[in-house]
């Protein structure tokens, strides 16, 4: 089960995913959902100008799925069908320990010919309670150094697991 709970009072949201965890994020951020699909185990939020968007999503997790082809081609997958035909480029993947946690981190570019868009991305994806759960951000900006990604970055930072 998904809620999100809305703290007027600081100007943000939290979100509770049953068996993952918790993750608080600016109230300027909105679900993006897409008629016709089925939210039930990917999460995503976006903000306008620049674009900023992050999902969060998980599965049961799968020996080698923490490999840079799986999770290249999961992505891939998974950002053609929600975001409408985006296609992605790792351009680096890296394994580092995240609060006891092997972490792993694909970042490249996106690019949505249809809706004329591209920017830059960074994956997360790591084993918890079973699941491969995947945390996603992105931009229409450049600079994996900017504002955009770092207040990303910060979002991702919130993500407490269960």
């Amino acid at each position: 089960m998904i809620s999100i709970d809305l703290d007027l009072t600081n100007k943000r949201k939290v979100t509770n995913i049953d068996l993952i965890g918790t993750l608080t994020f600016p109230s300027s951020y909105y679900a993006h959902l897409l008629k016709g699909l089925d939210y039930t185990s990917f999460v995503p939020f976006i903000r306008l100008k620049p674009t900023r968007m992050f999902f969060i999503y998980w599965q049961p997790y799968l020996e080698n799925s923490l490999t840079l082809d799986y999770l290249a081609d999961l992505r891939a997958r998974l950002v053609f069908k929600y975001y409408m035909g985006d296609i992605i480029r790792v351009k680096d993947y890296t394994i580092t320990n995240l609060n006891g946690y092997e972490a792993h981190f694909l970042t490249g570019n996106w690019e949505n010919k249809k809706d004329r868009l591209k920017g830059i991305f960074e994956l997360l994806a790591l084993s918890h309670n079973d699941f491969l759960i995947l945390f996603d951000i992105s931009t229409t900006d450049y600079d994996f150094n900017g504002d955009p990604m770092i207040e990303l970055r910060q979002i991702r930072s919130t993500l407490a697991l269960s």
